[in-house]
């Protein structure tokens, strides 16, 4: 039943709270009819009528005012990444340049979303977005198969979902806009009912995109092969572990109690790029992931690596080629590379900035 309630959601999107408006508007003819015969009885049940009512409109207005989730940030055009930009159009057989956005962001990791236009019902726009800590680490075959993956999970519509569950929370969260839970009844019953949703909502929809990952590497592998898909997923993870353990960690150490600001991660990788694309190490580094990954974290919106491996038919961690040339020499261009790693080092030294005067 709950599954059967979250593919509605992700169908529907916002419009998806139409039936509890539709239940409002049968409970109110109701009571409108006994308003005539119970008239004491709708009289006393007057005060919450009006609030169920109240609460019904303010969804049925949401639908109109959920805000937009266009990224318009850190945006790559075709001048500073036309490798990037070639790669994409390539792999994505429904690419169309004034519907696709291209950004970047610092995560180790790259995703890809879809927005709407006004009221949700006009054509989607894509945006990607491409980490430039995987641009420094991996390589251009790495970087084709993480887009393939992304370009999947499109086809398969899994972001038209996660795009529709956003809208559906967002337009219930108005409710809380027209009634304060701190302030009113009607906004603190609201408040509690949307966190139980949410509660169970999100419990689905993890173990739902668990699936959509193994299904978005299987449409990939069809395109360019399972062996390509593993070999980007065993580098991904081992790029991980290696991240954690060299620039992380010790980030996170030398901003404890500090008075200044220590050098930025991006500035880190940089000094260990070797020792991070290490192909022993990285390799060693993934398979320590899977000894010690659990079969399933129910709290994760990614499978295991040994589950995703299995998925393309790999029984053990397999032999992958080393990392070649860093994928950012190659789809960048030297100067977008440069202003790039200089914007986000400045954004990060802001944000720390905040830190480091609060622990002070």
């Amino acid at each position: 039943m709950k599954r059967l309630v979250l593919s509605c959601i992700l169908l529907l999107g916002r419009y998806a709270v139409l039936p509890v408006v539709a239940l409002a508007a049968g409970l109110l003819f109701i009571w409108l009819i006994a308003l005539d015969d119970y008239t004491r009885i709708a009289l006393i049940t007057a005060p919450i009528m009006f609030c169920v009512v109240a609460a019904a409109v303010a969804l049925a207005l949401g639908i109109l005012f959920v805000p937009a989730r266009r990224e318009r940030s850190n945006v790559l055009d075709e001048a500073m990444a036309p490798a990037l930009w070639r790669i994409w159009q390539e792999l994505d057989p429904a690419f169309a340049k004034p519907t696709r956005t291209l950004r970047f962001d610092a995560e180790f990791n790259a995703s890809i979303s879809e927005a709407r236009g006004y009221a949700g019902i006009f054509r989607q726009h894509v945006t990607m977005t491409v980490g430039l800590p995987l641009l420094m680490i991996l390589d251009e075959r790495a970087i084709r198969a993480t887009i393939a993956h992304e370009v999947a999970h499109a086809e398969l519509r899994h972001i038209t979902g996660a795009g529709n569950l956003f809208d559906f929370l967002r337009a219930c969260e108005n409710v809380l806009h027209y009634a304060n839970p701190d302030r009113t009844i009607t906004g603190r019953i609201a408040a509690r009912l949307l966190r139980a949703v949410l509660g169970w909502v999100n419990r689905e929809y993890l173990a739902l995109s668990r699936q959509n990952e193994l299904a978005a590497d299987r449409r990939a592998a069809a395109l360019l092969g399972p062996s390509e898909m593993a070999r980007s997923l065993v580098l991904i993870a081992g790029g991980v572990a290696r991240l954690r353990e060299l620039v992380f960690s010790p980030l996170e150490t030398d901003m404890l109690g500090a008075i200044s600001l220590p050098a930025t991660p991006l500035q880190r990788m940089s000094t260990h790029l070797v020792d991070i694309r290490d192909h022993d190490a990285l390799t060693a580094a993934a398979a320590k992931t899977i000894e010690e990954e659990s079969m399933e974290d129910p709290n994760s919106t990614h499978p295991p690596l040994r589950a995703s491996l299995a998925n393309l038919g790999c029984a053990t961690l397999p032999a992958v080629d080393p990392i070649e040339a860093p994928a950012i020499e190659r789809l960048l261009s030297p100067d977008a590379a440069r202003d790039l790693s200089a914007q986000l080092d400045a954004e990060w030294r802001k944000l720390a900035q905040t830190r480091v005067r609060l622990g002070g």
